[in-house]
């Protein structure tokens, strides 16, 4: 075989096993925040930044969930969280296009809103779900292409629906 094939074959091979990998992705626990969170079918567990709990990419699209957790000193705090997180997405030109409506996500509470952002050609659709549980602030973050949002939008409230917490 040459070395070219067996490179282009050991490349297929990988890429196959990481669609099977992202296809059969496992919760992921986190005991700091009490939470054990399951990713969307087909999502792979990808790398979030130093705030996010947990966070999964669609590989295909693009789209991206994230989710944030912010231990509270006490419950009554979390709008000084929440209201941050908004202001900088408008200062950053994320554009508003519905602001905060109560929403019942499977057994959660949440207040949910929707922004558009479009850089290099591209509109992202933000679907953010803010809510409190066991004294931690919870953002779960959907940045989905507009194209795609009607096919990926339900996955955010999916990965809400799988949340399970424990007392910390």
């Amino acid at each position: 075989m040459s070395k070219a094939r067996f490179i282009l074959t050991l490349l297929l091979a990988m890429t196959v096993s990481a669609t099977a990998w992202a296809q059969d992705a496992k919760p992921i626990t986190n005991a700091d925040f009490g939470v054990t969170i399951t990713p969307p079918e087909k999502w792979e567990v990808a790398q979030g930044n130093d705030k996010s709990v947990a966070s999964f990419k669609h590989a295909a699209s693009g789209s991206h969930i994230e989710v944030i957790g912010t231990k509270l000193l006490s419950a009554d705090v979390h709008d000084v969280f929440y209201n941050t997180f908004h202001k900088t997405l408008k200062e950053s030109n994320f554009e508003a296009t519905q602001e905060k409506v109560d929403t019942k996500v499977g057994e959660v509470d949440t207040k949910k809103s929707t922004y558009k952002f479009t850089h290099s050609g591209i509109t992202l659709e933000v679907v953010i779900h803010e809510f409190t549980k066991n004294d931690v602030a919870w953002l779960v973050v959907g940045y989905i292409q507009d194209s795609e949002a009607e096919k990926f939008r339900g996955e955010v409230d999916n990965v809400i629906k799988t949340m399970k917490f424990t007392e910390n």
